[in-house]
Order: structure tokens, then C-alpha cells, then sequence
């Protein structure tokens, strides 16, 4: 504690996760529904996943969303480096923004991973944050930060 008392307090401890908001060339996201373990329920999310030890998070991005949605991402910029619960936990989402160039190959999710792909017009998704229906924090700033914040152009 800054008062330099001690106490005893759960952290989770992570190394991070990056995530992507990834635009196709008829502007939309792709996204992911995803089965949330902790919630038992399937969620609507970005694409993204663990930083592995060392790894840049621009490479855990290309890597998860062509594992994922069988799209490559291009021409990144970075969004934000956030925390994601402050008073539980060490980790930080990487937030990029990416362009989605759909591979040769199809996803190739994890086998503990129950995902299908949805591709939705970006001011649908943002629509669909806006109401409650998405949920995932990091997929709900995302979508705000993509499209200027909460309406697109």
C-alpha cells in the first residue's frame, strides 16, 4: 500500500493480450462469437489472444486473427495499451487497428476453441456495443475508438 501498510489482496497475474479491430475493404469488422468459460455464454468479440513471452503484440495479432477468422491483417496502427481490470489483475490489452485480407486458408481455431466468424457493417457493430448486446470491454472501445466515437462517417 502507498501508506506502506501490508495486506492481503488476489492478483491475477498475465502477460497481456492483443487484440484487433479488423476493417475489410467494405468496411466491416470481423469479429468473433467466442464460448466465455467464466460466463457461460457466447460472447461477440475482436479477434486476439495471449502475448506469448517476448513476443510483439502486432505478431500475437496476426497470428490470432488468421488462426481465428482465416483473414491477414495489414497496415496496423496501434490504438492503445490499456489495463483491463486494475484492481484485480496485471494484465494489458494491446488495442490495434488492422485492415482484413482474407487468406488462402480458412481458421484454424484451437480445438478448446468454439469460435465462428462474423463480419458485420462497422456502424452495426458499434450499434450493437451501444446497446448492450457486446459486452466485451475491449471489443466495445474498439469498435468506439475505430469509429470516432460511437457513430461512423
Amino acid at each position: 500500500m502507498p501508506d506502506g501498510a501490508r495486506i492481503e489482496y488476489g492478483v491475477l497475474e498475465s502477460a497481456g493480450f492483443a487484440a484487433a479491430v479488423p476493417v475489410t475493404e467494405s468496411g466491416s469488422v470481423v469479429l468473433v462469437r467466442q464460448w466465455r468459460q467464466p460466463i457461460e455464454a457466447f460472447t461477440l468479440e475482436l479477434p486476439g489472444g495471449g502475448v506469448e513471452g517476448g513476443e510483439d503484440p502486432r505478431e500475437t495479432v496476426s497470428r490470432e486473427l488468421l488462426e481465428e477468422t482465416g483473414y491477414q491483417a495489414e497496415d496496423f496502427s496501434h490504438l492503445a495499451t490499456l489495463h483491463t481490470s486494475p484492481g484485480r489483475a496485471t494484465e494489458v490489452c494491446h488495442l490495434f487497428q488492422c485492415r482484413a485480407v482474407r487468406a488462402t486458408s480458412g481458421p484454424r481455431p484451437e480445438p478448446t476453441e468454439f469460435i465462428s466468424v462474423v463480419e458485420v457493417p462497422l456502424v452495426e457493430a458499434v450499434g450493437r456495443a451501444l446497446s448492450g448486446e457486446i459486452t466485451a470491454a475491449t471489443t466495445v472501445l474498439g469498435l468506439l475508438m475505430v469509429s470516432g466515437g460511437g457513430g461512423c462517417a
